[in-house]
């Protein structure tokens, strides 16, 4: 019996450290792990891998390089690519006085109007807080996935 191909996580981080830490804990949990040190590789990374899901850090090296890539994945001409989830990983609210929460309304824009997407953790988030966040939103896009127009058992 052959076994289901793992599932991919692009982990967008510019931190080596932080990327060889983080591959140990997915891959420990049986996820294939590419990696990409910036915004430019991660989005041929998209286009390459097809990753189920991405990681990725707002703060690099150019700044704020994290929220560009998302809105320029959500403007993809390719859906596959296009709707990926992301789970963003930042360090933001220990750096700067903003507060930055995705799935929450700030009274002018809605939950993840602002930003589309589907986690948000705080660095540094421990191994079972990423896990679990990766797990819940792998799940909520699988759900939806089973129940978009066009996929219901036709058996």
């Amino acid at each position: 019996m052959q076994e289901a191909p793992k599932q991919t996580i692009l982990l967008v981080e510019d931190d080596q450290d932080a990327i060889e830490a983080m591959r140990l804990v997915l891959e420990d949990e049986g996820y294939r792990v590419v990696s990409a040190p910036d915004a430019d590789v991660a989005l041929r990374q998209v286009h390459s891998e097809k990753p189920d899901l991405i990681l990725l850090d707002v703060m690099m090296r150019t700044g704020p390089e994290g929220f560009h890539f998302v809105w320029t994945l959500r403007r993809d001409s390719d859906p596959a690519c296009r709707d990926l989830p992301v789970i963003l990983l930042s360090a933001i609210h220990q750096t700067t006085a903003l507060k930055f929460y995705p799935d929450q309304s700030d009274g002018t824009y809605e939950p993840y109007e602002y930003l589309p997407v589907q986690g948000f953790l705080d660095k540094p988030a421990s191994s079972e807080q990423v896990i679990s966040e990766v797990k819940r939103v792998l799940k909520e896009t699988s759900a939806l996935a089973s129940s978009a127009p066009g996929t219901e058992d036709l058996s």
